[in-house]
């Protein structure tokens, strides 16, 4: 087998430990051999970077091709109950050190490609490039158990974000406030982590607010699990509901910021 890197990343990020878990804005410069591989690239808004992650940057050690079982980034659990197997998982440390992430496609110029966000260090080499097809690759119903923990309510918030994001296409007020009613409820029933199950009750007259809860839970009509009111307010599980306030900033970054009781009122049901 022959693999022949077809460009390199350029980013900010030189070290795995300074790598945010969402990755940050990064740039793919092609190899000049490779370039008409790009022609209509322009078609797809996002792609499958696939990448080797066995090249680290000049100071760091190569990483190791016969671990099987790591403990991921995030989980808690001490000894065996953290332990996962890597084809569960995302390490890098495999026997065949690929990676592979969706990013949006935000510019091109030339044999350069400008990418919203990869979790890829510096300097790392490029094996491919695919459209992401939403034909093909977009599976809503698909489902999986919670690997690890959030590191901080700030991360579960940018994890939220990126979700409602991917699912309605741009950031607005409502898929804020989507977010930081999803953030409140699982920092205050469930210390951060996901339920094992959810039920949505929603505004059906705030369309944007309820495609931020559909694109965070995942669930939907058809199986039962989100239901449409008619009332000013967001129900959880039957848990807790949401009333937002008619005062509350207008702005996303401003309501992605905000104090909690700026954005709404919540009682245990």
């Amino acid at each position: 087998m022959q693999l022949r890197p077809i460009g390199v990343v350029h980013c900010e990020v030189r070290s795995r430990k300074q790598m945010p878990p969402w990755g940050v804005p990064a740039r793919i410069e092609l190899h000049q051999p490779f370039e008409p591989g790009l022609h209509r690239i322009e078609k797809h808004s996002h792609l499958w970077i696939l990448a080797w992650l066995d090249t680290p940057p000049t100071g760091h050690d190569s990483l190791e091709r016969d671990v099987l079982q790591v403990t991921p980034r995030g989980v808690r659990e001490p000894g065996e109950e953290g332990i996962h197997g890597v084809f569960a998982v995302r390490s890098p440390a495999r026997p065949n050190p690929i990676g592979l992430t969706a990013a949006r496609l935000l510019a091109i110029d030339g044999r350069t490609l400008s990418l919203d966000r990869l979790d890829f260090l510096d300097a790392t080499p490029i094996l491919d490039i695919k459209p992401y097809f939403v034909t093909r690759d977009l599976i809503y119903s698909a489902t999986g158990r919670q690997i690890g923990a959030p590191a901080s309510r700030e991360a579960l918030r940018e994890s939220l974000t990126a979700q409602a994001v991917a699912f309605h296409g741009r950031l607005a007020p409502s898929i804020a406030l989507g977010v930081r009613i999803i953030e409140h409820f699982r920092l205050t029933q469930f210390n951060l982590n996901d339920p094992p199950a959810w039920r949505v009750e929603a505004p059906l007259g705030d369309p944007i607010l309820v495609d931020a809860l559909l694109g965070i839970t995942r669930t939907s009509p058809g199986r039962g699990n989100f239901l449409f009111h008619n009332e000013p307010c967001v129900r959880l599980n039957l848990a807790a509901e949401y009333r937002p306030n008619p005062g509350r900033p207008s702005d996303p970054a401003e309501i992605l910021a905000a104090p909690d009781d700026t954005l709404f009122a919540c009682r245990a049901l």
